[in-house]
């Protein structure tokens, strides 16, 4: 058990706001000061980059309304704790100002060197440089040093903690905590907070029109400046995942923002739970149809195998133990043998009424255009570039609306009730399915995922087309040698058994479906060598961006297109035999 800091206590603001010190030695691990800061449960973490200067009056109005109304909503809505420099100055204070009276459960913690700043219960030995605390802050970490730089490491080290602390509300502590930064305005100390979170993998919202650094960036990224003669800015626009917002825009476009990166997006969470409930369904019908044809399979095999016993003859001594079970079971098998043909009509007359096939089939092709649409507005590529919540709404209404006015309105759709979102264990374990992905991302999770799936099927497919097809070469050859051997009654039985698995293979099109895994994988393999050809310009390249979502969906696309092409056909011609087997799942 660590120990917590000898000086610790509670600090009352002229506002009757109380928070939180903690003012750690230099020998005191970063959990200790964690254990006696006493924080809250959260859900996410967002960092407070920027100016502490004087803000210019010109901006002010506008910053004050976005961090009032845009990002304190945020910042509740999320559940997060809110990390910052603490003073009573610049950001700090607009952030402070903005969540005062909202919620008292937010936790905001202000982190700077103990030696520069001063709150109502210490002795400042009539000092008048030193800065206020900011009074609305619920925590603060007060760090040895003489210089405002000297607590980024601790601010850096407790961030790194609380990311991936356990003492949070996740179901999962393996979990990393959603983190990003906001940066406004900012000078020389800002830009290495910047950069070690761009080195972290923690997105950026960079609020151009703010002054400082923030305007910088702002610039370069528009400039395409990866070369910038400034190398620390040169490395954050080339490698940060940077998201440029416009002082002046709706402010609510910012909350939403915010909400987006951290993953807590309700309209995409509106689209993953309407393909969970599309796949969810798509395999309870799937099930359906495949007990359904193995009962019309094995029917038809029994009620042939009983047509040739019932007819062996009795008075030769070739397969005694089969004359015996005729001899004793006899009256059972003429009644088996009328209860066939009707047992028969009425698993077709089911499959006719309830149509489990079909219904399946639509709820496929309507999960997988979902999830199109899903990793589209991911990475905002195509259509998505501009407006994509409008987008991806229309998109899915576009989607649900096609598939709710075919037959599998007239079934229950059953909620999905598993983990959420669904169908991500085949991906990278680090995605969540929500954050947004970056084209790299992009090619990690989708595409690898992809062909990482057609590869795994197309070894299961040819594995089961191998033993299916030694299986009936064999049967074929077991009646040849029983003609061979003046057994011709046993004829129709083997025939029976060869033609089954002709329909099976037929109806799971697993030799064709084979062709098209195959034919999907080279696609997508050449198009992952297309992107890892082009240079680091071209890569940031919308245009190249848009190309390499859109070759890659449409891949997918006409492979599920024609995969479920297939399967209708198969279907068809099962309304013209009774003997189908059944199906395969994607």
């Amino acid at each position: 058990m660590t120990a917590t800091p000898t000086n610790t206590f509670d600090v009352s603001f002229p506002n009757k706001n109380t928070a939180r010190v903690v003012i750690p030695s230099d020998t005191e691990s970063i959990e200790t000061i964690h254990q006696a800061l006493a924080i809250p449960n959260y859900k996410s973490v967002i960092l407070v980059l920027g100016g502490a200067e004087s803000i210019a009056a010109e901006i002010k109005p506008n910053l004050s309304q976005l961090f009032d109304r845009g990002i304190a909503k945020a910042v509740i809505q999320a559940e997060a704790l809110v990390i910052d420099g603490g003073t009573l100055s610049g950001v700090m204070q607009l952030m402070g100002e903005g969540l005062a009276g909202r919620d008292a459960r937010i936790k905001l913690v202000g982190i700077a060197p103990e030696s520069l700043v001063t709150y109502p219960t210490k002795n400042t030995n009539g000092s008048p440089a030193l800065v206020e605390l900011e009074p609305n802050h619920s925590h603060f970490v007060l760090t040895p040093g003489k210089q405002w730089d000297d607590a980024t490491a601790t601010f850096y080290q407790l961030v790194r903690y609380w990311i991936h602390s356990t003492n949070k509300t996740s179901s999962n502590t393996e979990d990393k905590t959603p983190c990003l930064a906001l940066l406004a305005g900012g000078g020389a100390i800002s830009k290495n907070e910047v950069l070690y979170a761009v080195r972290k993998n923690i997105p950026v919202i960079v609020i151009a029109g703010s002054g400082g650094l923030a305007d910088e960036i702002a610039k370069a990224i528009t400039d395409k400046a990866t070369n910038s003669p400034d190398r620390q800015i040169a490395e954050i626009v080339a490698d940060g995942d940077i998201q440029v917002f416009t002082l002046g825009h709706p402010v609510k476009g910012l909350e939403r923002l915010i909400i987006r990166k951290l993953g807590i997006d309700k309209l995409l969470k509106q689209a993953w739970e309407s393909f969970a409930n599309y796949d969810h369904n798509a395999k309870r019908q799937q099930k359906k149809f495949n007990r359904l044809q193995k009962w019309i399979i094995w029917t038809g095999l029994i009620g042939t195998a009983l047509v040739i016993i019932n007819q062996l003859p009795k008075s030769d001594g070739t397969f005694d133990w089969i004359k015996k079970f005729v001899r004793f079971a006899e009256t059972p098998i003429h009644l088996i043998l009328l209860i066939i043909p009707i047992t028969l009509t009425i698993l077709l007359t089911i499959y006719n009424k309830f149509k489990p096939g079909n219904k399946w089939l639509l709820l496929r092709s309507g999960a997988e255009a979902i999830k199109r649409e899903i990793y589209k507005y991911r990475v905002r590529g195509g259509v998505y570039a501009n407006n994509s919540e409008n987008q991806l709404s229309q998109a899915i209404e576009t989607v649900t609306r096609r598939i709710m006015r075919t037959e599998v309105n007239a079934s229950a759709i059953i909620p999905y009730t598993g983990p959420f979102p669904p169908d991500m264990d085949a991906a990278n374990k680090c995605d969540d399915g929500f954050c947004e992905l970056t084209p790299d991302q992009y090619v990690e999770l989708r595409l690898g995922d992809q062909i990482n799936y057609f590869t795994d099927k197309s070894l299961k497919l040819e594995k089961k087309l191998k033993i299916y097809s030694y299986a009936a070469y064999i049967t074929g050859g077991v009646g040849t040698f029983l003609v061979a051997l003046n057994q011709d009654l046993w004829l129709p039985l083997t025939t029976a058994i060869v033609t089954a698995i002709g329909t099976y293979f037929s109806y799971r099109q697993t030799e064709s479906t084979l062709v098209k895994y195959n034919q999907a994988i080279e696609d997508l393999k050449n198009i992952r060598k297309w992107w890892y050809a082009l240079n680091a310009e071209e890569q940031a390249d919308p245009v190249n961006i848009n190309s390499l979502v859109e070759h890659t969906e449409q891949v997918l696309q006409s492979e599920t297109d024609g995969w479920v092409q297939q399967i209708q056909n198969a279907l068809d011609n099962l309304r013209k035999t009774p003997d189908k087997a059944d199906g395969d799942g994607k």
